[in-house]
């Protein structure tokens, strides 16, 4: 056996330890505190609402300015 092949169980054993790490790191995790889950969402959702108001604005301006434009 050359020292540069693996075992036949080496991708096995590389597959389970990776699922490991994965799920060790989420076990691990603190539990979420609702109330700060729900005040994230709430700016979350006030930051897209901001969003769409200026893209909202935006794009009128720029139909107001090509209507203005089609006149001449």
């Amino acid at each position: 056996m050359s020292a540069t092949s693996l075992p036949s169980f080496a991708l096995a054993r590389t597959f389970v330890f990776r699922r490991y790490l994965t799920l060790r790191t989420h076990l691990a995790a603190p539990a979420p505190d609702l109330a700060a889950e729900a005040a994230r969402k709430a700016r979350k959702r006030r930051k897209k609402q901001a969003k769409h108001e200026r893209l909202r604005n935006f794009f009128g301006w720029w139909e107001g300015c090509a209507a203005y434009a089609s006149i001449f």
